[in-house]
């Protein structure tokens, strides 16, 4: 498969941070390819993604699964792609460029600091609605607001 052409999707090994079961997802999307050259940002888009079967639940994997097609009984793997395709993930860390390997040592580089401050980046607001990791990881993006309109 030629990754520089038509982008990838890597899923690391089972992490975990004591609570729960995590993989990390390194994803290669070539800009030119999706959106052509004329209006792409770079060439390259490497992102890396934090993504739980077992925080996304029971219903958010029933729907990932009917909207990946899947149809069959899903491995650990092919759980976490389809959470991943459907949009059940945090992103912890992004990147576009012209060197796709470049980006690629620079997202190795940051799987390190992810599993080693795990919480820290969790923690973090992922949009501008105050929504952290842990409520992406869940599937719940809008939970910043809810928790604003609570106070």
């Amino acid at each position: 498969m030629d990754y520089a052409t038509y982008g990838g999707k890597w899923i690391g090994p089972r992490q975990s941070n004591g609570e729960f079961d995590y993989w990390l997802v390194l994803e290669l999307i070539n800009w030119h390819d999706v959106v052509g050259e004329g209006y792409a940002p770079a060439h390259y888009h490497v992102s890396l993604s934090v993504v739980s079967p077992q925080e996304a639940g029971e219903e958010n994997l029933a729907q990932a699964k009917e909207c990946c097609g899947e149809e069959k009984d899903m491995d650990d793997t092919t759980k976490v792609k389809a959470l991943h395709d459907y949009g059940v993930c945090t992103p912890v860390w992004s990147k576009d460029g012209n060197n796709y390997r470049k980006l690629m040592r620079e997202a190795h580089k940051q799987t390190m600091s992810v599993v080693g401050l795990f919480g820290f980046y969790m923690d973090r607001p992922v949009n501008a609605l105050g929504s952290t990791g842990w409520d992406f990881v869940k599937g719940n993006i809008t939970a910043g607001l809810s928790r604003a309109v609570a106070q």
